[in-house]
């Protein structure tokens, strides 16, 4: 692997990394990454839906506790779920738990 890709990796790893709410078996969830090698778009796609993902009742319930872990998620194309039964939660619903998110994450 050249070093400017190696660099490209680490960032968008980097970028699923600080995304995904369980941080357990990083060295597993790399290996993982790595095999999948995703474009710059599927990198999005991943992200995009972490944030909706992050915000179901599955990954809030007891403290995170069903989250999977970071490589199984990948694995398992995760990013492709949809939402099947989403509960329809206000906006100030909404702004509390992404501002919950981003303290605990501080």
């Amino acid at each position: 692997m050249s070093v400017a890709l190696a660099v490209v990796d680490s960032e968008s790893f980097g970028r699923f990394w600080g995304a995904y709410p369980r941080h357990v078996a990083k060295q597993d969830a790399r290996k993982a990454w790595t095999q999948l090698a995703p474009s710059a778009a599927l990198v999005d796609q991943i992200v995009a839906a972490l944030a909706w993902q992050c915000l179901t009742d599955e990954w809030i319930r007891d403290g995170g506790r069903y989250v999977p872990y970071p490589a199984s998620w990948l694995r398992g194309h995760r990013w492709d779920d949809e939402p099947v039964n989403a509960t329809r939660v206000s906006e100030q619903t909404l702004r509390l738990a992404r501002a919950s998110k981003e303290f605990l994450d501080s």
